[in-house]
């Protein structure tokens, strides 16, 4: 059986094409730039929102934000997603192989993998590096294992048994039970040199990272600055960039001044009430509808008061979503489901939790806090994705110190928010806060794990509330062994309505991917995606 008919059929979204807002803005698959004619080379330079460079690690580290604009350049995995175009939320392709075949049992996924791929050491890309990179993952026997690897990237592994060299171009990979969102786990995992790993050691590897990928690192300065070249081999064809340069600039206002001084080329997330300053000077606005939310995860754990439904359905009501959205010049729409509504997986039969703070005061008094309730907050000062946690967060204070909640909000690194998230509220170092603030990116519908109990950590990842509830584990597994899509998104919408009305977790908005960009910036496409393809992008002089 060839996956190609199985990945269509591997959970998708239907979601409608978000249409971009803005002065320049990206409309579904068509070009900033489309009317501009084709173009090539420049150096494209980035502010983007964390708080340091991404370690270009196999993961990176900074969360999407690292995937996003490093991982992606520098490797590929034997799946990418069909990021040029902006129609549909994209899924996985098959990418460093070129079939599949799916045996009877549905358990063991042959790949072929293709011939015509070199690492940027000029060394053949094969089956025997990755076996290499799986174990440097995944086997702690393994000479060149990685630990901090294993932390970040295990969870791509939760259904993976085993695998096997079948002979030079071809890998068998057999999971524990049937899995058809095995392509969304393996598009995580990225195939590194061996024989750069073996040459430097996993210590310095960082310092020599080398990939497959359409970009080749040519410079790491650790916090300052990262060079990205384009890589003269790649196997699907040279970028039309000749360079990306990559800065860490946590503060909105400095990206800001970066664009507009002429420093950078594009900033990510620059402060929201200057879109329309921006506009009139001629750049580039983007905006577009996509599954990135800003979602709070709640202490079921070692938290009393959120172990009461009443008292997390109250913090549900309390929220003023309209109001958070207006905060941030709308560059954020306001949500009620962890599927944002026209995906897939939404449950469309329930509406959610709408801002009544008179109802969420009934629910505390009924729970016995009408006397009102100290609750603490961890959340980032900034990095991947996270909008703007210092005004967002200070407005939640404000709504729930209306209905008697007192929130203390406590400023955490981006990468202890991302440990805390992967290691949950029953971890020690985590079991003192309340409620954690997070940016996700739910595009697939792996992401239901963080409502199932398999994923409860330390048994797997990321299911930091520890939220269990049988029904919603059996909805999962139906999904996740079911090869019709159709069916898949019915049972995985189901899914979302059972744990939404739990509040295992509840979001406040979904971030637009506000970005801004010099006029000279060609080719770019918005994808319904975290994630982007840079190799069609172009600098006109």
């Amino acid at each position: 059986m060839l996956l190609l008919a199985i990945v269509v059929a591997c959970g998708s979204s239907d979601a409608d094409d978000g249409a971009s807002t803005g002065t320049s803005t990206t409309e579904g698959g068509t070009a900033a730039s489309s009317t501009d004619g084709e173009g090539s080379g420049g150096t494209l330079r980035i502010g983007m929102t964390a708080g340091n460079l991404p370690f270009p690690n196999t993961p990176p580290n900074e969360g999407f934000e690292g995937r996003r604009f490093v991982g992606y350049q520098i490797y590929d995995a034997l799946y990418a997603y069909d990021l040029y175009q902006g129609d549909h939320v994209p899924t996985p392709q098959l990418n460093l192989a070129e079939s599949v075949e799916i045996s009877d049992d549905q358990l063991t996924w042959t790949f072929t993998l293709r011939q015509d791929v070199t690492f940027h050491d000029g060394t053949t890309f094969d089956a025997e590096d990755v076996i290499f990179n799986f174990r440097r993952v995944r086997d702690p026997d393994f000479e060149y294992y990685d630990a901090t690897l294993a932390g970040s990237a295990g969870s791509a592994f939760a259904t993976i048994a085993s695998w096997e060299m079948v002979d030079q171009y071809t890998v068998g990979i057999t999971t524990v039970r049937p899995n058809a969102f095995l392509p969304y786990d393996l598009v995580y995992i990225y195939m590194a040199s061996p024989e750069v790993v073996m040459e430097v050691g996993n210590d310095d590897y960082i310092n020599h990272a080398t990939g497959t990928g359409p970009f080749v690192m040519t410079e790491y300065i650790d916090g300052q600055v990262m060079e990205l070249t384009a890589n003269e081999d790649y196997f699907k064809g040279r970028p039309k960039l000749d360079q990306i340069i990559l800065y860490p600039m946590p503060e909105p206002a400095t990206r800001l001044a970066a664009l507009q001084a002429g420093d950078i080329d594009w900033a990510e997330l620059p402060p929201p009430d200057s879109v329309q300053q921006l506009e009139s000077q001629g750049f580039q606005v983007s905006l577009k509808n996509y599954p990135h939310i800003i979602a709070y995860y709640v202490n079921m754990v070692t938290s009393e008061p959120l172990q009461d439904l009443r008292v997390r359905q109250a913090l549900a009501y309390a929220a003023d979503r309209e109001g958070a959205s207006t905060l941030i010049n709308n560059v954020g729409e306001p949500i009620h489901q962890y599927f944002i509504e026209g995906s897939a997986w939404y449950d469309d039969t329930w509406e959610g939790y709408d801002y009544d703070p008179e109802k969420a005061k009934s629910l505390l008094a009924e729970a016995g806090y009408a006397d009102g309730l100290r609750l603490t907050l961890a959340y980032p000062t900034g990095g991947s994705g996270n909008m703007f946690p210092g005004p967002m967060n200070e407005k939640l204070k404000q709504d729930y110190a209306a209905v008697g909640i007192e929130l203390e909000l406590v400023p955490l690194e981006w990468n202890n928010i991302i440990t805390a998230y992967r290691e949950g509220f029953a971890n020690p170092s985590w079991a003192q806060y309340d409620l954690l603030y997070f940016s996700n990116a739910p595009l697939a519908p792996t992401f239901a794990r963080a409502f199932v109990s398999d994923y409860i950590q330390p048994n797997g990842c990321c299911n930091p509330s520890n939220y269990s509830n049988p029904e919603v584990d059996r909805l999962y597994a139906e999904a996740e062994a079911n090869f019709d899509v159709e069916q898949q998104n019915a049972l995985l919408a189901e899914l979302q309505g059972i744990a939404m009305k739990d509040v295992a977790a509840f979001g406040t908005v979904t971030d637009l991917n506000l970005r801004v960009m010099s006029p000279s910036v060609k080719g770019f496409i918005q994808s319904q995606s975290w994630f982007l393809d840079l190799t069609q992008i172009w600098m006109e002089e």
